[in-house]
């Protein structure tokens, strides 16, 4: 349908619903001047507002919708199909020709562009397809599933021990990208250096292999950064660059060597977690000096040397677990790619935060899972070990 002037739309705008639907099939495109838009149905139609200082707006329920990009649409139903869509526990409207992908569950647009794809513990099941890369700008990519009883394996989003794509490294309008409990494997792209606008990294859960990539350091707006429980190997992350970052995990992993004092970048830091690695060497002073810092784990890794009197001086701190327990199974953390660990051994004497009911001494209102017990031990210049 053709429509030059407000007079002649007027008059079709002002035939009730139910005779346009008689008159023309769903969907259909609308032409004013050089544009095109489409409606999707009858229902939803309420008009279009024409305007001579601004491009005419489609207005449909109380949103507007542009053009659709046949290269998103086409990426979203590679994506369904890639996926299993018709095993979703909730599918509405996907793949239809009727209603703009805008309308599909999940997906939130910005005019004609896809700036979210949030279907977390949705059943899917398949792999991501490299075709994402048509959806230039997209923001946030949630699709993590649950995590299982025995933080093994994956639970309602399942990735079937595929990798990454390299395409998806390629949406440089990225700020959020949560695959946590999804059975993905594979190494992490060198190229999520180039993803400067992310500011929540949830790869928690996996399969995730190689080396953590120096190049997340150029990810300056990273504020979460959460990696444990994926067999990653290497040295520890040495990201100094990430001054925004307020949670900076990989427990469970599998990362040898020792700990760069780095931690007096983070002002912001809330948590951070690296029990259940292979480091050695001494725990980082900088620590100390976090003000913000509430909770961190360095148990059941090979630590030495003296505990740092800054540790005692971070004053926001309640859970500190540094201690020389090596129990896995408290943790429900028997994964085979966890190095030896033979319990981290101070220097004495230790500072009061590590000894008797200091916080860093963990030995009352103790949890399997969130909160076991880390009793803190140190051994004098003779050898003999002091609890």
């Amino acid at each position: 349908m053709s429509v030059d002037s407000g007079t002649s739309f007027t008059e079709y705008c002002n035939v009730d619903p139910g005779t346009r639907s008689k008159a023309l099939e769903y969907p259909t495109s609308i032409q004013i001047s050089q544009h095109i838009f489409t409606v999707f149905s009858a229902d939803h139609y309420t008009g279009i507002k024409l305007s001579r200082t601004r491009l005419p707006e489609i207005i449909i329920g109380h949103t507007m919708h542009h053009k659709e990009d046949p290269a998103q649409r086409a990426a979203l139903i590679d994506f369904a199909g890639a996926l299993n869509y018709k095993n979703w526990i909730k599918s509405d409207h996907w793949t239809s020709d009727k209603k703009s992908y805008c309308e599909w569950f999940g997906i939130k647009c910005k005019g004609s562009d896809v700036v979210e794809l949030s279907l977390p513990g949705n059943n899917l099941n398949g792999h991501i397809p490299p075709s994402v890369a048509a959806l230039k700008h997209l923001k946030v990519f949630d699709i993590h599933g649950s995590r299982p009883d025995d933080y093994r394996g994956c639970k309602d989003s399942n990735l079937n021990m595929s990798p990454l794509p390299e395409e998806l490294y390629s949406l440089t309008e990225l700020q959020k990208i949560d695959i946590e409990y999804t059975c993905a494997a594979g190494p992490i792209s060198r190229s999520i250096g180039g993803l400067k606008n992310l500011v929540e990294v949830h790869f928690h859960g996996n399969f995730l292999n190689g080396t953590i990539p120096l190049e997340m350091n150029e990810c300056v707006e990273l504020q979460e950064f959460k990696l444990g429980r994926n067999p990653l190997t290497g040295p520890f992350p040495n990201v100094p660059k990430l001054h925004k970052l307020t949670k900076f995990n990989c427990n469970f992993c599998a990362l040898t060597g020792p700990i760069p004092d780095i931690f007096g970048n983070f002002p912001d830091l809330v948590q951070t977690f690296w029990d259940g690695n292979g480091l050695t060497g001494t725990l980082p002073a900088s620590l100390g000096r976090l003000t913000k810092l509430q909770r961190l784990s360095f148990n059941i890794n090979n630590l030495s040397g003296e505990v740092p009197e800054e540790l005692c001086n971070a004053p926001a701190l309640t859970d500190c677990r540094i201690g020389a327990d090596t129990n896995l199974t408290a943790y429900e953390a028997n994964y085979p790619w966890i190095p030896v660990s033979h319990g981290n051994m101070y220097k004495c004497p230790l500072p009061k935060c590590a000894t008797g009911t200091g916080v860093c001494n963990k030995l009352t209102k103790c949890h399997p899972v969130v909160n076991p017990c880390s009793p803190v031990k140190c051994e004098t210049e003779s050898n003999s070990i002091v609890l």
